[in-house]
């Protein structure tokens, strides 16, 4: 044990007691002593604490109560140990161990008296180590704060980044409307969507989904938006791009782009003629969409295909059907798998994808708006429990074919047309 600093001092700053005390100590230590003695008038707020292990404090029989409380609350809180000698006759007052000072009787004899201030300055050693790595964790930990307010700063920032390349507005052509659910897990999501007018027939959809979560997975999610080619023009002239070639360009661009780290995706994509109502769909390794009729049936739209940005040579096989009036299409992405878990399991099976989107999906349509059916899943999983902290990123595309209505400048697109 390094040596201490033992200050001894008593309530009225006069009493013979404290030099009393420093003999005695001296005594008992021999000619090497464990700690250096230093007798003081007085110890107030005002004094000069640094270096201080412990304080002696003898007191005197007139001393006043609140005085002695206010003195040895004022060391404590400095972090320094006191023993209080007392007369034998106020050894049980609460005053000092509610203070938190050691009292001992003030004719406590010598050796007890040693070994008290011994192990009170053992104690003191480990009282300065923690209080030196409280205060070292205290500066750690403002750092350390002010580094997680950086990172959620610009991660809101990522997060507006990437609202932006949503769309602002879904197109709604002849009859055919859609709406869109998106919910990241956290600040980004690895999910997004698309659906724009490609002329005034068509409207393309597309909703992809990059394999991982947080800030990785949404910046893959950019190079798959710049990867979206929906049609080709040359001069006055263009060709709407058939589904499974979307992908298969989207593909290779993946692919071109990648550097030692792989990085996948599922998609899905689609174009409706709005006019005819013949749609056409392509799948990368992405989720099934559900088909809901007018009837209320709803059936999977099988679409093959492999993941986005693994093998060049991957082909996109895809599928052509009418959409009848009345009809819904739901794309989504695989986070709804997690997102309504049985409200029996526990929970860890809690986390384990189920099939119960699909009911969730069907009651849902019954909604007269393609709004009103994403409004309706969104309350949904508002009520699950644990919605606050869902598990991955969720997004709904919805599609509705109503009855055709042409708007003037469709009608007088298509009379052109007949006209030429």
């Amino acid at each position: 044990m390094t040596a201490g600093h033992v200050i001894l001092s008593a309530t009225d700053g006069q009493s013979a007691c404290p030099r009393s005390v420093r003999r005695r100590l001296q005594a008992a230590w021999g000619p090497a002593p464990l700690a250096n003695l230093t007798v003081a008038e007085g110890v107030n707020p005002e004094s000069d604490l640094a270096g201080i292990d412990l304080v002696i404090l003898c007191v005197c029989v007139d001393a006043s109560t609140p005085a002695i409380r206010e003195q040895i609350a004022m060391l404590h809180d400095a972090g320094i140990a006191v023993l209080a000698l007392v007369e034998t006759t106020g050894i049980d007052d609460p005053v000092y161990t509610h203070a938190g000072a050691l009292v001992a009787p003030i004719d406590v004899d010598d050796h007890r008296l040693s070994a008290k201030v011994i192990a009170l300055l053992h104690r003191q050693q480990e009282v300065r180590r923690l209080r030196q790595e409280v205060t070292v964790a205290h500066r750690f930990h403002g750092g350390l704060k002010g580094e997680i307010a950086r990172m959620h700063d610009e991660l809101q920032l990522a997060a507006m980044v990437q609202r932006e390349f949503l769309p602002r507005q879904l197109p709604a052509l002849m009859g055919v409307e859609f709406a869109a659910l998106w919910r990241p897990a956290h600040y980004v999501s690895g999910d997004i969507y698309e659906v724009a007018r490609l002329d005034d027939d068509h409207v393309g959809f597309f909703l992809a989904d990059a394999v991982g979560h947080g800030v990785p997975a949404a910046l893959m999610t950019m190079v798959i938006s710049r990867s979206l080619t929906t049609k080709l023009i040359t001069g006055s002239s263009y060709r709407i791009l058939e589904p499974s070639e979307v992908l298969s360009r989207m593909n290779l661009d993946m692919i071109r782009r990648q550097g030692r780290t792989t990085r996948f995706a599922t998609a899905v994509y689609g174009v409706i003629n709005c006019r005819t109502r013949m749609m056409r769909l392509a799948g990368a390794g992405h989720p099934p969409p559900f088909l809901i009729g007018g009837d209320g049936v709803m059936r999977e739209l099988e679409t093959p295909g492999g993941l986005l940005g693994i093998f060049a040579e991957e082909t996109y096989d895809q599928i052509e059907m009418p959409i009848a009036i009345g009809d819904r299409l739901l794309l989504y992405s695989d986070g709804f798998e997690q997102a309504f878990p049985d409200p029996r399991s526990d929970d860890y099976r809690r986390r384990l994808p189920t099939r119960r989107y699909e009911a969730e999906f069907l009651a849902a349509s019954a909604a007269a708006q393609p709004e009103d059916v994403i409004q309706s899943i969104a309350s949904r999983l508002d009520d699950q429990q644990g919605s606050l902290h869902q598990a991955d990123d969720v997004t709904l595309l919805c599609m509705q074919a109503g009855p055709l209505v042409e708007t003037p400048e469709v009608a007088a697109a298509g009379a052109t047309r007949t006209a030429d």
